[in-house]
């Protein structure tokens, strides 16, 4: 697995905030965008064998939910090993078993304000880059 991480997202602002960033706190990383569920998985095999090392999905999209494509993501042998973290707004307790039933690494809150965006971005790039094993093949 390379360098890179992916966001799924399907609100445009978030996207770019979370690109900007990154520049400054991982200018090495890579980032791959995907507007909803379909276009990420397209992208991902489009990148084969050069998976990304994490996958940040909103579990709210347009279209396929990040749970259905988390669970596409899941069942595919070439996509599965990708660690996938969920983040939304709502910490609702049935949505996070669902996240997790359905195979994710984490559920996350999404943070509120800049200062905390980036603390948290800080946060999954020196825990997903620097401390997490990842399967390589």
């Amino acid at each position: 697995m390379n360098a890179s991480l992916m966001i799924v997202d399907d609100a445009k602002d978030q996207i770019y905030l979370m690109q900007m960033l990154m520049k400054t706190i991982a200018p090495d990383i890579a980032i791959l965008t995907a507007g909803d569920g379909d276009e990420a998985i397209r992208q991902l095999h489009d990148v084969l064998p050069n998976l990304p090392r994490l996958i940040l999905m909103d579990l709210k999209l347009l279209g396929k939910t990040g749970i259905e494509t988390l669970k596409v993501l899941k069942s595919d042998p070439a996509l599965k090993r990708i660690p996938v973290c969920i983040f939304s707004n709502g910490d609702f307790q049935a949505d996070v078993c669902d996240a997790y039933e359905a195979g994710a690494s984490f559920y996350f809150k999404k943070p509120i304000g800049l200062t905390n965006l980036k603390q948290f971005m800080t946060h999954l790039i020196e825990i997903g880059f620097s401390y997490a094993a990842v399967c390589a093949s």
